[in-house]
């Protein structure tokens, strides 16, 4: 890769700063994939137990003792930054949700670090231009953010400041396929780009609890059986274009606007673009993406795959397995 960082070195050496709960999923998951993690941590406890605590994790990708053991080889322990950072590619910062210690690891490791190393953080919440304050190499500093449970949750979050080199951004997309995840990437916002579209469709569900619109369980149904398995499926943008014209889609939103005033419900100018063009979904065979062949082949398959998801969740019973009420 051009800036200097080269490509992922397959069974190199990576270094996991923090051996908590995130840190120990994110040093499992990447001694499954044959990277060499050197775990690093103040407290020796964590330090000591995290054989113990990445072991059913290390089982839930396979149900070979020997090959869970083998995962567990791959990672070792180091209270000492400096030594855990010797001959590492790749820091993966993922201590506690404090600014200021976040801060002072990122310091530490830019002075630690050569400056082809590239530091990444697991942060949540907060913008990695804070985070990098006292980095003097700053085009090197990265997020990436795992969605819990991280080593199930097959999607990454890659956070990118405007000092990220576009190059970088590619580096740890080719690095998260390597793990056989997936990377989206964003610039650095409030909520980056995962919690900003769970928690507005949240925001919505408080204030209709707030209000007494709606019950716990009518929203859960409502969401589990109608929203939830388009989404699974096919996610929002392609789920629109499948079910529903543009043209309706822009009705429908400038008709919430104009009976609420709620900005957020007015029309955005490239859904319009899209009707302007006469790009209204499958029906033209263009919408947010482009349809290939028979339309009619295309909505039998729409309907096929989504009755045989239904089906499964239907069998699969999985809220009734949580033993909740």
């Amino acid at each position: 890769m051009a800036g200097g960082f080269g490509s992922p070195p397959p069974g190199g050496r990576i270094c996991v700063v923090g051996a908590g709960f995130m840190g120990c999923v994110i040093a499992t998951l990447y001694a499954r994939h044959g990277y060499k993690v050197v775990i690093c941590d103040t407290q020796f406890a964590m330090l000591d137990s995290y054989a113990e605590r990445a072991r059913p994790i290390a089982a839930s990708f396979s149900d070979d003792g020997a090959e869970v053991e083998v995962m567990l080889s791959r990672v070792s322990t180091e209270p000492s930054l400096a030594n855990a950072v010797a001959g590492a590619f790749m820091v993966h910062e993922a201590v506690q949700e404090v600014l200021e210690t976040k801060q002072a690891v990122f310091e530490e490791l830019d002075r630690l670090c050569p400056p082809d190393v590239v530091l990444a953080t697991n942060t949540s919440s907060f913008l990695i231009s804070r985070i990098a304050e006292r980095v003097s190499a700053r085009e090197r500093v990265v997020g990436i953010h795992y969605i819990t449970p991280g080593h199930i949750i097959p999607v990454i979050e890659i956070i990118h400041g405007n000092f990220t080199p576009p190059d970088l951004i590619e580096w740890v997309r080719a690095f998260i396929r390597s793990i056989d995840h997936v990377g989206v990437a964003c610039p650095e916002r409030p909520g980056f780009l995962i919690n900003k579209i769970q928690f507005a469709m949240l925001t919505e569900i408080y204030r209709l609890i707030d209000e007494g619109l709606a019950s716990r369980d009518d929203i859960d149904a409502a969401v589990r059986l109608s929203l939830g398995p388009r989404l699974a499926l096919w996610g929002p943008l392609l789920t629109e274009d499948l079910i529903v014209s543009k043209k309706t889609a822009l009705a429908v939103t400038d008709s919430l606007y104009e009976q609420t005033g709620d900005e957020n419900y007015r029309g955005r100018k490239a859904l319009r673009d899209l009707v302007e063009q006469g790009n209204l979904g499958v029906m033209t065979g263009q919408g947010w993406y482009k349809f290939e062949g028979d339309q009619n082949q295309t909505i039998r398959e729409r309907d096929r795959q989504l009755t045989a998801l239904l089906e499964w969740l239907s069998a699969a019973d999985a809220a009734g397995r949580l033993n909740v009420r």
